[in-house]
């Protein structure tokens, strides 16, 4: 997600072409989806996403699909849709799990951060050969769902209270 777009509980990111157990050194050709009440407007920028996968590697559309700081996201060109299509092949451990995490914004194309909205979507793909827990319990950057919540409240807070004291 992103501090700049509010959250919107509607949004919701869907990935599919995941297998529920990946075979080792195989490739999936993977969906990603942003769906949303936030109005499209065709002639501007629609939505992003933000994909970290922890395992494996990813391919994309060089067009609409790129790598960027360690993960994954649309490129300029890409953010005119709400779709997008790339490759994942699985590590060739199937003895370990993967950890996938895709942010995706939704937007109005107004060029400003309002009446847009974003979701997470979190997912765990064990190899067949994978023996242990497999709930997405703690995401890729360490922090689980909640840590998230009480982070991002926490901002918000120390926000609220510098703006509260620089007020005359």
């Amino acid at each position: 997600g992103c501090l700049c777009h509010a959250p919107e509980s509607a949004t919701k990111v869907l990935l599919s072409g995941l297998p529920e157990a990946y075979e080792s050194n195989t490739t999936y050709d993977l969906t990603v989806t942003v769906e949303s009440p936030v109005p499209i407007d065709e002639e501007n920028h629609q939505g992003g996403f933000r994909m970290l996968i922890s395992n494996g590697t990813l391919e994309g559309n060089s067009t609409e699909v790129q790598a960027l700081d360690g993960g994954w996201t649309n490129t300029e060109a890409g953010s005119y849709q709400r779709t997008w299509s790339m490759t994942w092949r699985s590590p060739v451990d199937n003895t370990s799990r993967t950890d996938v995490v895709v942010h995706g914004n939704a937007v109005n194309g107004n060029n400003a951060p309002t009446e847009d909205g974003w979701s997470t979507l979190e997912v765990v793909v064990p190899g067949v050969g994978f023996v242990g827990e497999v709930s997405p319990d703690d995401g890729i950057d360490g922090l689980s769902s909640t840590d998230r919540v009480v982070l991002v409240a926490g901002l918000v807070a120390l926000l609220a209270l510098v703006w509260a004291v620089a007020r005359p």
